[in-house]
């Protein structure tokens, strides 16, 4: 018994596989995974180590507000005060309390540069633990 069809043994196939060009991507794809850490971690860097133990308890009466206004006005604990007396404040305040840590709040359409010249005041001060305040979305 034979069968008809409409197609003709003769006839090119309209039909396309797709494996072997899933195969392909998907090998290029690996390789792709596998050569771009080797690519940015050619530059010799000792990183440090670090912890994210932020169990420690803080004692409230160890932590200083530094606040720097959107007009650059800067603030330790809501008063106004310049540079040169914040470092002076600091460091008295580093002298007499060993564990001191202050939180810095700025005004984000503030100049780069001001939030710099607190945080240079915090290193000279020898204050280690400090925290940039932010708003979490």
């Amino acid at each position: 018994m034979k069968r008809y069809s409409q197609r003709s043994g003769h006839t090119a196939m309209a039909e396309l596989n797709v494996t072997p060009l899933l195969d392909l991507a998907f090998v290029l794809l690996i390789i792709f995974i596998i050569t771009t850490p080797l690519l940015t971690s050619n530059i010799p860097v000792q990183l440090p180590a670090g912890s994210r133990n932020n169990n420690q308890p803080v004692d409230p009466k160890s932590i200083r507000t530094v606040t720097i206004a959107r007009n650059g006005q800067v603030y330790l604990e809501s008063i106004p005060i310049d540079l040169p007396v914040l470092e002076q404040q600091l460091t008295t305040f580093r002298a007499a309390t060993p564990d001191a840590a202050v939180v810095v709040r700025a005004d984000k359409s503030l100049n780069v540069q001001q939030l710099f010249d607190v945080m240079d005041i915090l290193q000279r001060a020898k204050i280690d633990r400090m925290r940039i305040e932010n708003v979490t979305p």
